[in-house]
């Protein structure tokens, strides 16, 4: 292929911040080229007669942050930048409506009985809530005959997250990792020294207890020093430093229960009850538990790295605060996905090519080539990104990844905050008892 024709990770990478999200634009110079010794699919297998083109379409949710990778994705396909895309196929771009969101559009697609071919996941979908829809065509079919075996191309942890009841509904493109946020500013005015990588439990702690504030002088705290905004349930980051894994919806297991679960949600509990750094007792709001009077002047948070985070804080990540292990859960954050509706077998055959093409050049990729910068110091994708410290923050972050399933789900996230996050917070139920009451609801949820 032409030296001036290759499509180059540097070419995709090389990008501007679009509002809250990254958006991967082509643009640089050509100085590196992905090399033929990274996984790449294998050719496609499905032959198109001469002179006849198989036109598939791509869906992506109707906004700039996912419609213009979408296009940048078809042209490099049509250009012919696409190790294994299949000849005689052609991609076009079809457009997901914003209100609804992509259950709906799927929904009323396998209605009508015509359905577009693939369709492009993004992070703001309830990932498991789509898996459990059926709207989507399990892959293991194609994948178990596969001999180019597809699935090595990607992280063993990301794999996890496309799994639903013993099936893959999805191939990864993007992961985000949890992380702790703290606000600069507020660690500037109480004299403290920013989160680092070797903090502990105890650091967090103390740190919180020097920004918890009480701004009125009535004798009660208003200001916090940690804050529980409910994207996803804050003591998820406990159970997982104590090796516990809430659910997993592949094996429909669910492992919140025992000892190593009693003592995180005891340490999750006492940060308010004891330490007093969150909004503690019955008169505990959802507002005054999730900072929502105060948003920009939360001391610290627990977030998955999408990179929306407001801009006071972007660049303000540490690794999250050493326990028994380190383990971060990581969420699925992008995929690639086959609607239940579409037919043909050529569906399948220019979903893998594709998924490994976009997966290697999200900031954030599900792709072992794109890992290999953990083992690699070259730091090929984020040094044309991020800043140093947000580069080793997710560096480690990723090293010490585990996929939770809860963390991908707004759904499950919001249940577990209204079942043990929030009645913990206002005392209205011990640890034994939240945990019960979290088991019986996964339990339902698993079943439905």
């Amino acid at each position: 292929m032409d030296q001036d024709n290759r499509m180059t990770r540097r070419n995709w990478l090389k990008t501007a911040l679009v509002g809250a999200q990254v958006l991967l634009l082509s643009c640089g110079d050509d100085s590196e080229t992905l090399s033929q010794s990274e996984p790449q699919s294998g050719q496609g297998s499905a032959a198109i007669p001469v002179g006849e083109t198989r036109i598939l379409t791509l869906a992506v949710l109707d906004t700039p942050l996912a419609v213009t990778p979408g296009q940048n994705a078809i042209q490099a396909w049509t250009e012919g930048h696409i190790p294994g895309a299949a000849l005689g196929t052609e991609l076009q771009l079809t457009k997901v409506p914003m209100p609804g969101g992509i259950k709906e559009f799927l929904g009323s697609q396998a209605a009508s009985g015509v359905a577009v071919d693939l369709i492009w996941l993004p992070h703001r979908e309830d990932m498991p809530d789509l898996f459990k829809s059926g709207l989507l065509a399990p892959l293991d079919r194609w994948l178990e005959v596969d001999q180019s075996r597809p699935l090595e191309a990607f992280a063993e942890e990301a794999r996890r997250l496309v799994r639903f009841r013993a099936q893959t509904l999805a191939l990864p493109l993007a992961i985000a990792p949890v992380v702790l946020a703290h606000n600069a500013s507020r660690f500037e005015r109480a004299n403290l020294a920013a989160p680092t990588s070797d903090w502990r439990w105890i650091d967090f702690i103390e740190a919180g207890k020097s920004l918890t504030e009480d701004i009125n002088g009535d004798g009660t705290p208003d200001r916090w020093g940690f804050m529980a905004p409910g994207h996803f349930p804050e003591w998820l980051v406990f159970l997982h430093q104590e090796d516990v894994a809430v659910v997993d919806l592949d094996t429909s297991q669910i492992g919140m229960d025992g000892p190593a679960s009693i003592r995180a949600l005891t340490a999750w509990d006492e940060l308010g009850r004891v330490h007093g750094i969150l909004p503690y007792g019955p008169n505990t709001t959802v507002a005054r538990l999730q900072g929502l009077n105060d948003i920009l002047q939360r001391g610290m948070h627990f977030t998955y790295f999408f990179n929306f985070l407001p801009q006071q804080w972007r660049q303000q990540v540490t690794p999250l605060p050493s326990g028994a292990r380190s383990s971060a859960p990581l969420a699925l954050a992008e995929a690639l996905a086959i609607p239940d509706a579409a037919q043909g077998e050529d569906v399948y055959e220019a979903l893998v090519p594709l998924a490994h093409w976009i997966g290697e050049r999200r900031a954030m990729p599900a792709t072992t080539a794109g890992w290999q910068f953990i083992q690699r110091p070259d730091r090929d994708h984020f040094n044309l990104i991020f800043a140093e410290s947000t580069q080793d923050t997710l560096l480690d972050a990723l090293h010490n990844a585990k996929a939770s399933h809860v963390a991908s789900s707004p759904g499950l996230s919001q249940g577990l905050f209204n079942i043990v996050t929030y009645r913990l917070a206002r005392d209205e139920v011990g640890i034994e008892q939240a945990i019960e009451q979290a088991r019986n609801w996964l339990q339902n949820y698993v079943n439905a």
